[in-house]
């Protein structure tokens, strides 16, 4: 239960910086005086004046934002796949049944523009991958990672983006199986936790249209 809190907690953080940075994008596509004055619907207004005064434009949060945005520049084999988890596309490539794909195909999948590799060094890390999976099919994930770009410390795990951790794929039973497992369970909970936060806001949504009307 703890591990499955744990999970769920973090979901919603990652729910939550999504939905603020959101909020980011529709103040900083507006001059400042119609920002402040255009509310986003289900925010208070006080407490969207106090997100744009002195959250958005505070200093801290602007060498942030800076900072990730240079960050993200100089990545030199950025996803491709926009919000979308890599732990979906797992799921959706033969994970929900059983049949994980392999760490290329991953690769693949997560880097491709048209269904093909535009860059030379994203090709070259990927043959790369194509060859380590063919030699070794008993390798884990992280074995993979870490043979093709190094050690992996952090939250972020290269080819999973901040979606999977380094934590998560080193722990335990470190098998495919295992993984699998782990990644099938949580996929489940994503889509369980989806379904309730939808059917939530459809109910806060119908009462606000009641409210309305009286």
């Amino acid at each position: 239960m703890n591990a499955m809190k744990e999970h769920v907690l973090q979901h919603m953080i990652r729910l939550w910086n999504n939905w603020r940075g959101s909020l980011h994008k529709i103040m900083k596509s507006k001059p400042f005086g119609d920002a402040l004055r255009d509310v986003p619907r289900g925010v208070d207004t006080s407490e969207w004046e106090w997100l744009v005064n002195e959250h958005f434009l505070s200093h801290k949060f602007m060498e942030t934002s800076k900072r990730d945005i240079v960050n993200r520049f100089k990545l030199s084999m950025p996803h491709c796949t926009g919000s979308k988890l890599i732990r979906k596309i797992i799921y959706e490539l033969g994970g929900k049944d059983g049949k994980p794909p392999k760490m290329d195909t991953i690769f693949f999948e997560t880097h491709k523009k048209d269904n093909k590799l535009v860059k030379p060094e994203t090709n070259a890390k990927y043959a790369e991958i194509q060859k380590l999976v063919q030699s070794d099919s008993s390798l884990t994930y992280i074995e993979v990672v870490e043979n093709c770009f190094g050690p992996q410390c952090k939250s972020h795990v290269n080819v999973f983006g901040g979606g999977i951790t380094a934590k998560e794929l080193k722990g335990g039973n470190s098998s495919k199986a295992a993984l699998l497992d782990r990644l099938n369970a949580r996929e489940k909970e994503n889509e369980s936790l989806k379904r309730r936060m939808d059917e939530l806001e459809n109910k806060c949504e119908r009462m606000d249209e009641m409210e309305s009307k009286y």
